[in-house]
C-alpha cells in the first residue's frame, strides 16, 4: 500500500517530523540523564519523546521504501535508504536508556524519601533484658556485676536506610546511565545528520542549477 497524506507521498511529510523529533528526543534524554534535577522537572517528557521517536522511525523507513519502489534506481537513493535502516538500533537504544533512567530516578527518589522519613522519626526504644547474675557468682567476681543495672536495660537504636536501597551504588548507576545516554544521543544525532545529507543529495542531484539572470551579460 502506497501511503499518501492529502494526496501527497507520505515520506517527505513524515521525514520532517522524524528529523525534528528524533534529535530533540536524543538531546532531552541525554540532558535528563546528566542532570537528575532537570529530569524531575521534566517528568515523563524524556521517556515520551523517546517513545514517539521509536514509533516514527519504522514509519519513516516504511514510507521511504514505498517511495523508493516508485522511483528509478539510483545509488544515491540506495545509500540514503541504507543509512536510514541504521537509525532504528540507535533510537531503540535511546528508548531503552530512557526507560532505565526513569526507573533509576524513581527508585532513588523512593529510597531518599524512606531515608528522610527514618531520619525525622524519633529514636526507637529497644528493650534488652539483662539477667542479674550477681547472686549466683562468687563474691570475688561480684565487682563487675555491681556496675551492671539489675532488671531491664533500655537502649535506644535509630535504624538507618541500607546503602543498597536503590539497588546498588547510586553514584555509579547515575554515571553509567549518563554515559550510555550521551553515547546513544550522539550516535542518534550523527545518524540523522548523515541520513539527511544523503537524502538531500538524492533529491537534488538531478536538478540542474538555474542560471543567474545576468549570467549572459544582458
Amino acid at each position: 500500500m502506497y501511503l499518501k497524506i492529502f494526496g501527497l507521498p507520505a515520506h517527505p511529510l513524515v521525514v520532517h517530523a522524524t528529523a525534528v523529533l528524533v534529535p530533540l528526543a536524543a538531546l532531552v534524554v541525554a540532558a535528563a540523564a546528566l542532570w537528575p534535577a532537570l529530569h524531575r522537572r521534566l517528568g515523563p517528557l524524556p521517556l515520551g519523546l523517546a517513545a514517539v521517536a521509536l514509533a516514527l522511525v519504522p514509519l519513516t523507513t516504511s514510507t521511504g521504501d514505498q517511495l523508493e519502489a516508485r522511483l528509478p534506481e539510483s545509488p544515491l537513493i540506495a545509500r540514503h535508504a541504507e543509512l536510514a535502516d541504521g537509525l532504528l538500533p540507535w533510537v531503540f537504544g535511546l528508548f531503552t536508556i530512557s526507560v532505565f533512567v526513569t526507573w533509576l530516578d524513581r527508585r532513588l527518589r523512593k529510597a531518599t524519601a524512606v531515608t528522610e522519613q527514618l531520619a525525622s522519626s524519633p529514636a526507637v526504644a529497644v528493650d534488652v533484658p539483662v539477667v542479674a547474675g550477681a547472686a549466683s557468682r562468687p563474691a570475688g567476681t561480684a565487682g563487675t556485676a555491681a556496675s551492671q543495672p539489675s532488671g531491664e536495660q533500655r537502649q535506644s537504636a535509630t535504624p538507618t536506610a541500607p546503602t543498597a536501597a536503590a539497588g546498588g551504588n547510586p553514584v555509579a548507576l547515575r554515571l553509567v546511565a549518563a554515559l550510555l545516554a550521551v553515547v546513544a544521543a550522539t550516535g542518534t544525532v550523527v545518524q540523522v545528520v548523515r541520513i539527511g545529507d544523503a537524502g538531500a543529495k538524492a533529491a537534488w542531484s538531478d536538478v540542474p542549477a538555474a542560471p543567474r539572470p545576468d549570467a549572459d551579460g544582458g
